[in-house]
């Protein structure tokens, strides 16, 4: 997130934690408003209880909420938030109180934009990322794969539909295409690795191809040149991953350790290189950016390896869920740096 987003953030979420909490605790005092009269005599006939009864439930809910929002778990009480306040919102409608009603409306959105922020947060490499199945992971996949054009790296997208995007749309959907092949196709060699699988080498041919297209897709931006050095320094980076996964398999501890720190001095000299190229791009950023992928990476193989497919299947998450806020890293960086090129 970028920084100077990070204290309205934390002042939003602050804000809604304890307003949540104050009139959950208020709808036992009624010190800041007669909560009860704001219950719509279509919501009171309704209710199995009294209205005091009831509201004393709803007071419980928001200061569960409350709490949720600033400790527990701020970005699912974030969306309850949002849709809780939609049903308030509804209820003063019905009652007539139509002004009180706008108003919970625009702080749903409020809510619902700060769960949106949360989960943006989370991308960041201080954060865990959330887990998600699966068979969800692979729908979003070949879905995102067929919305993609087949085009090389650093090619517009094509097609009506696309005509209508802009360079930077197009940039950044490009990318990110570029970005989750390379994590992928990193699984699918490590899959077939571990299990010993035919398709292993297969795997690695494509995995190499990826590092081809994204030099091709930065190239076309920074010059021939800029796109065989960085397309060199990623099949560095895949040649050292496989040697890494070798050695774990034979379980050669000393083998494994060299090339892990062979694998983050070619993580340093990425970021030295990229940093090199645009001023949008800080170097220890980028370093950060390239050691989060290399221990994510790493936490992917171990969970293969020692059969524990649910951290497995988490790790995934934790490294797809990075390299896409990698890749937007990237673009943003690429567009700041040529805004004439990338206009809208």
């Amino acid at each position: 997130m970028d920084d100077r987003l990070k204290a309205p953030f934390q002042i939003l979420r602050i804000a809604f934690g304890l307003t949540a909490a104050l009139a959950g605790l208020d709808k036992f005092f009624n010190i800041l408003a007669n909560w009860g009269s704001y219950v719509s005599p279509f919501a009171a006939r309704l209710l199995p209880v009294s209205v005091s009864t009831f509201m004393g439930a709803v007071g419980v809910i928001e200061i569960a909420v409350g709490i949720l929002i600033l400790a527990a778990a701020p970005r699912i009480g974030a969306y309850v938030a949002s849709a809780w306040l939609l049903l308030i919102a509804s209820n003063l409608a019905l009652g007539g109180h139509f002004d009180i009603a706008v108003r919970d409306v625009v702080m749903s959105i409020a809510a619902f934009t700060l769960a949106r922020a949360i989960e943006v947060e989370a991308f960041e490499p201080s954060r865990s990322a959330r887990s998600t199945a699966t068979g969800r992971m692979i729908t979003a996949l070949v879905v995102f794969g067929l919305m993609q054009s087949s085009a090389p790296a650093g090619a517009q997208t094509h097609g009506r539909d696309a005509a209508k995007l802009s360079p930077a749309v197009s940039l950044r959907q490009d990318m990110r295409k570029l970005w989750t092949d390379h994590v992928v196709w990193t699984r699918d060699y490590i899959v077939a690795a571990v299990d010993d699988r035919p398709d292993a080498q297969a795997a690695a041919a494509r995995l190499m191809k990826n590092q081809e297209d994204i030099g091709a897709a930065v190239g076309s931006i920074y010059g021939k040149a800029a796109g065989d050095k960085l397309t060199t320094l990623l099949k560095e980076h895949i040649a050292i991953a496989v040697d890494i996964i070798k050695a774990a398999k034979a379980g050669d501890k000393a083998s494994q350790q060299q090339a892990d720190a062979k694998w983050h001095r070619n993580g340093d000299a990425i970021a030295d290189f990229l940093s090199g190229a645009n001023p949008n791009w800080p170097r220890a950023t980028l370093a950060q950016m390239m050691n989060m992928h290399l221990a994510t990476t790493t936490d992917e193989v171990v969970a293969r390896l020692t059969k524990n497919w649910d951290a497995d299947v988490k790790a995934f998450d934790v490294v797809y869920n990075h390299i896409l806020a990698m890749s937007d890293a990237l673009t943003d960086g690429i567009v700041k740096q040529f805004p004439e090129k990338f206009a809208k």
